[in-house]
């Protein structure tokens, strides 16, 4: 009789091991094989046409002068020079994220041209500070790309077109701008922080 309980309970310490062995691999298959979802950033590229209602004519509508008045436009009030007119440069032009960090690993960029008229593109920018300024060439009013560690862009957005970005980013600080002859020194940027 001992003999039998000997070896039942060599024989379930066989299958246990078999079992746990079985199980483990199994979850290791499942797990090797269940995607890595990205985390998912909406983009919204604006300007002037995408908030003033169509039919508007100069000053009417929510950013006419009954809002914002000349003082808002004024000259040099985001600095001078070739694009230092009004608040944002010849118009109010924009890059919005619905959420300015995001975790290290794989990230979906959605951009989205807002605009009814102008065409814009988003350029994902790595940055070694939110503070520093990027190499900027004045003749053609861009940031110069040959200079910026780029990851990746859409390529010009005509109005109303979306393209998508995948990218898998590490933990550091981005900038997201369109890089259109104007646009980055009329406010098309937004910084961009991914943790770790």
């Amino acid at each position: 009789m001992e003999k039998l309980f000997l070896a039942l309970d060599r024989c379930s310490r066989l299958v246990y091991r078999s079992l746990r062995t079985s199980a483990l691999a199994a979850l290791t298959v499942v797990t090797l094989a269940t995607p890595v979802l990205a985390d998912t950033v909406k983009v919204a590229l604006i300007d002037m046409s995408a908030v003033i209602p169509a039919g508007s004519g100069p000053g009417t509508g929510m950013m006419g002068l009954g809002m914002m008045g000349f003082g808002m436009m004024a000259p040099g009030m985001m600095g001078r020079g070739s694009f230092g007119l009004g608040m944002m440069g010849m118009g109010m032009m924009s890059v919005r994220v619905d959420k300015t960090s995001v975790k290290a690993g794989p990230v979906t960029l959605d951009v989205t041209n807002w605009s009814r008229s102008i065409v814009h593109e988003v350029l994902v920018v790595a940055v070694d500070s939110p503070d520093a300024p990027l190499p900027y060439d004045y003749s053609k009013q861009t940031v110069i790309e040959s200079q910026v560690k780029m990851l990746g862009e859409t390529a010009e957005l005509q109005p109303n077109a979306s393209k998508s970005i995948e990218l898998t980013l590490l933990p550091g600080s981005y900038f997201l701008l369109c890089n259109v002859p104007g646009h980055y020194a009329a406010g098309m940027t937004v910084p961009f922080t991914v943790s770790p």
